[in-house]
Parts: C-alpha cells; structure tokens; sequence
C-alpha cells in the first residue's frame, strides 16, 4: 500500500525533490541547479529523470509541487514567474504522465506556509504568515487554520508590496518592490557596491580575493566575524523587512511569522533589526500577541 509522498520545491535557482513519510519525515532527498529555468520542458524533463532515480518512488500516494510564481491551483498552470520567466504554463499537463497522481501545485511560499503551519505549530497557531527569503521574496497565509489563496489565487505576495515609489525595477515589471531591496541579489549587490569604496579583509579571506564569490552565505559569516559592511547589508535589509512586516502585523493580527527559505538562515542578523523595527512601528498589542521565529 502506498502510504508517502513527493514534494517538489521548483526554485528559480535549484529544484528539490523529496520524498516524506505521512509524519513529515524525510525519508529521500535530491536536487539540481535549475540551468535553464526559462525551459519549462527542460526544467519537467530534469524533474522527471531525477524522480525516477529515486529509490522510494514505488511508495508514493500524491505529489505535492511548490512554484515560485502566480499559481491557478485548481488547474495546475503556472500564470507567471518572474524569476523562471514563465507566462501561462500548464505545468500540472506536463507532468502528469509521469508522477504520481494527484498533484497538487501551489505558489511554493503558501507551501512553506503550510508546512510551518502543520510542522512547527502542529496545528495550534489558527493564524500564520510565512515569509520565504530567497533569489525572490514571497509570502503565504494561513487564516484560522485554512491556507488563504485570496480571490483569484494570488493572497501573499509581500514580496511585490512597494517599499520604494518609483523604485528600482523588479522582475514582476513593477518598480520598488521589496523583493528588488531584499532578495539574494541585491544584498550580494549592495555589498559588492560597499566594497567598491572600502576594503574588508574578512570578506576578501572568506571569498579568496574575489567579491564575485559573495553569496548572502559569506555575508552571514563575515558578520558574525565583525565584517561592518556585512553587518550594514543585513540591519538595513532587516529595517526594510520589518517596516513592511509592521504594517500587516496591523492589518492581520497574526500569532506567528515565520521566516523561511536561505536567506533567514543569517538567523539573528536579520531578525534583530526586523524585531526592532516591528516594535517600533506596530500597535503594541499586536506585536506582543506575535511570534517571529
């Protein structure tokens, strides 16, 4: 009897496919560098071939898919992703030949939303709002115990609400886009444009001389070791994150915001200025009655 499942987070910058027992338990892991992320058959056909190396594939009951972009769930296409710079692709009709059946895909942040809301909560937070902090920036919301997809699909996208008017061009065709100030990129951006007017001996060890090898990683290590530039990279992002994180935690009143996805883990370099700035700017109620991990 079949009794695990397949998730397939599908990134702009690398695919995961995992296999998990019905406890959420890992059971198979495996991934690839998304190459070519603008080839939506390329990008199928990878996910196919390293599926089926997988030794547990005969166990699993459903698929479950998470796409960095605007998802239609109910009929499995991808509208449009910025980042994989897709527009209307019927990704649920190429893969389901080939993977197990059903196949559930969603927006991967409403994703990572739930499976913070079923995982780290075991159920007992009614109301959640997960932040992924990656090559994008993308958000999901779990309202009294449900996920929220909003009335067309779309609820979340906190990182397409404008911190800058008339702003720095995002990928989505908006300008100002917090996801322009806060994703992977621009912070490697914003240190490499520091550096351009002040040396740091801490970076140049960690990159072997060359400040093309900065990663949001490096940036997290040379702060931690007294780096001022790094340190400046992440309280500025950690500001600019909080000051849209205060005005939903006004707006939803949730009792968790969870932060997700690889840029998160610079841990408290970041979730100390965003803490900050939230009291500072939240009602006091609201930020009391809200957890951020």
């Amino acid at each position: 009897m079949r009794s695990n499942y397949l998730g397939i987070d599908l990134g702009g910058t690398e695919v995961k496919l995992a296999i998990v027992d019905k406890k959420g338990k890992i059971l198979e892991q495996d991934s690839f560098p998304n190459s070519c992320p603008s080839d939506p058959k390329k990008v199928v056909k990878n996910i196919i071939t390293l599926f089926k190396k997988m030794k547990n594939r005969k166990s699993i009951k459903s698929t479950g898919i998470g796409v960095a972009g605007d998802v239609d769930q109910e009929k499995g296409v991808v509208r449009f992703s910025p980042n994989l710079k897709w527009k209307n692709i019927k990704l649920l009709k190429l893969l389901k030949p080939s993977l197990p059946n059903p196949i559930i895909i969603d927006n991967d942040a409403n994703a990572a939303a739930w499976g913070a809301y079923w995982l780290e909560t075991k159920g007992r937070a009614r109301n959640l709002l997960c932040i992924t902090l990656g090559t994008g920036i993308g958000g999901g919301i779990v309202f009294n115990g449900k996920l929220y997809h909003g009335a067309s699909g779309t609820a979340g996208e906190i990182g397409h609400v404008t911190l800058v008017p008339h702003g720095l061009r995002c990928n989505c065709g908006n300008k100002g886009c917090i996801e322009r100030y806060l994703g992977a990129n621009y912070l490697v951006a914003q240190a490499k444009e520091k550096l351009k007017k002040n040396r740091s001996k801490i970076i140049e060890n960690l990159t072997n001389g060359n400040i093309e090898n900065i990663s949001p990683k490096i940036l997290a290590k040379a702060a931690n070791r007294g780096d001022k530039i790094s340190k400046n990279v992440w309280k500025v992002a950690g500001e600019r994150l909080g000051t849209v994180l205060a005005s939903i935690v006004n707006l939803l009143n949730p009792e968790i915001i969870v932060l997700a996805g690889g840029v998160s883990k610079a841990g408290s370099l970041l979730l100390k200025p965003i803490k900050e700035t939230i009291k500072k700017n939240a009602f006091a109620t609201s930020y009391r009655n809200c957890r951020i991990l």
